[in-house]
């Protein structure tokens, strides 16, 4: 993990230093603001970057959550999904909520299943064109809750999909922004809870 995660970084660090030498060098205004522009772009993706080792490192060593408590699901989706909209007006219509009139109480973390359906989320829209429906669903299968994200997108091959849930996994796209790392730790956090991820095309 230590190996993959030094080369995680290393990518983006090199890349930043890349366009700040460009920026330090250029004459051009509109190059240099350019180049400054992809600095902090960069800089931002590698913050990510940072901020999912470092919530892995905290979840690995964990074998039951600390603090679980009753927790309405339905509560969980609808303040994530209102924080994330928040910071991207334009999706707001792209992006439902689907969720029973009763509440679906599990014992859990909130700041843990907030992480999860927020990565989820993020995911969806990474890979959903503006337009296409995104749903955030509560409800029950079969007599057991599920929680979690539909989108309308082009899907994923069948032999891709056990391999989503892989660490530093980004798929044959690999200029997506993503660092693969978001759906590792929405299963260990499931894992945590006592459920489990599944992912498919429908």
């Amino acid at each position: 993990f230590t190996a993959d995660a030094a080369h995680e970084l290393r990518t983006p660090l090199a890349a930043i230093r890349v366009q700040a030498q460009v920026a330090l060098a250029s004459t051009d205004s509109e190059a240099h603001r350019h180049a400054l522009n992809q600095v902090v772009a960069g800089t931002q993706r590698a913050t990510r970057l940072v901020e999912q080792l470092l919530r892995l490192a905290r979840l690995d060593p964990l074998a039951t959550l600390p603090d679980a408590v009753p927790l309405d699901l339905n509560r969980v989706a609808g303040d994530i999904l209102a924080e994330l909209l928040a910071g991207m007006p334009r999706r707001t219509d792209d992006v439902q909520l689907d969720t029973a009139s009763s509440a679906h109480r599990v014992a859990g973390d909130a700041q843990l299943l907030g992480v999860a359906l927020r990565n989820l989320i993020e995911n969806a829209l990474r890979y959903t064109a503006p337009g296409q429906a995104i749903t955030v669903f509560v409800g029950e299968d079969n007599g057991e809750t599920v929680f979690g994200v539909r989108d309308a997108g082009s899907g994923v091959p069948a032999e891709d999909l056990p391999k989503l849930i892989e660490r530093f996994y980004r798929g044959k796209d690999n200029t997506s922004e993503g660092s693969g790392l978001g759906l590792a730790i929405v299963r260990r956090i499931a894992q945590l809870h006592g459920a489990h991820l599944e992912v498919g095309n429908i």
